[in-house]
């Protein structure tokens, strides 16, 4: 086959024009930052791309989890507190009740605090989350799970089903924390203000024992009084085991929080390392190619300039 001058020159220019592409490449990606301008580039890399990026926001989500986790169960730890101071200063005022030297105008003194506390009780019960939902409902949202006007006795002074004035339900929410794994953060009122039973083994609440204490001191009824400070240290120690249970959630959520930070550390790095440009290496490559190029140009130049007569001459 006869190479022509005509052959010589489209190959070269073909080859000038690959040179420039590479050039013009490279410069965009020096430009841009990113090593990979299109997936046709690198199909591989940009498939590994997507599975990272589609973990990056699945463990974006499960770090928004986890801070509403965080702050929900950091709203039940401060009313748990809250519920634990209260019902240690009612233990303090039932032992004072119940000394044999004070008069019923004394009980009835110290019934008018418990009464404050009680109503205290009602109002953190009915306590909502930063999201405006209540804390101790369940999943019912329509209404506060306590009511000032229902009373946790009944008329004879026995206790009421804690059902009976507890408006909320016994679900409770979970949450999931990754993939596979999910963590309870819901306290339906029936496990921080009931759950426990007094000291006949009888189911109770809270309510229900603060109720009978003020009754036995505005009825003067030591016998009562000195019945309800043994209630109170169980329902002091039912508080304490719940603020327990919130505590090693706590633990688990922050531990599930160090585990996707540090996976997202990865992540990002490993896109970094695939779709970031090494200005370097790229800079290095863009003098190299630009060289390459320029000598091309030149050598095509001197070659174009070429003739027969050239030759003869």
């Amino acid at each position: 086959m006869r190479v022509t001058n005509s052959m010589i020159y489209d190959r070269v220019i073909t080859q000038l024009n690959n040179q420039q592409a590479r050039l013009a490449e490279t410069q965009e990606k020096i430009s841009t930052g990113k090593n990979i301008l299109k997936p046709s580039d690198s199909p591989d890399q940009v498939a590994a791309l997507d599975r990272l990026e589609s973990r990056v926001r699945q463990t974006e989500r499960y770090l928004t989890n986890i801070n509403s986790i965080k702050d929900k169960l950091g709203q039940q730890e401060l009313a748990a507190n809250t519920m634990n101071d209260d019902l240690s200063r009612v233990k303090e005022l039932l032992i004072q009740g119940a000394n044999g030297t004070l008069n019923a105008a004394a009980r009835d003194a110290l019934a008018i605090e418990l009464k404050e506390i009680y109503n205290s009780m009602i109002s953190l019960g009915n306590r909502k989350d930063v999201d405006g939902t209540y804390l101790f409902s369940g999943y019912v949202q329509d209404r506060a799970p306590f009511s000032f006007d229902l009373d946790p006795l009944n008329q004879d002074g026995s206790e009421k089903v804690f059902k009976e004035y507890y408006a909320g339900n016994n679900e409770v929410q979970v949450i999931t924390v990754d993939d596979g794994y999910q963590l309870e953060v819901g306290m339906p009122g029936n496990q921080l203000f009931a759950g426990f039973s007094n000291q006949d083994g009888n189911p109770t609440s809270v309510f229900a024992v603060l109720k009978l204490a003020i009754k036995g001191l505005e009825d003067n009824d030591v016998a009562q009084v000195s019945k309800s400070i043994d209630d109170v240290g169980i329902a002091l120690t039912h508080v304490n085991n719940r603020l327990a249970a919130i505590g090693s959630k706590l633990n688990t959520a922050e531990t599930q929080l160090g585990i996707h930070q540090s996976r997202m550390e990865s992540y990002e790095m490993t896109i970094s390392r695939i779709a970031d440009l090494d200005y370097t290496t790229a800079v290095t490559e863009l003098k190299n190619q630009s060289l390459a190029l320029q000598a091309g140009q030149s050598s095509f130049a001197q070659i174009s300039n070429l003739s027969l007569f050239n030759y003869i001459r």
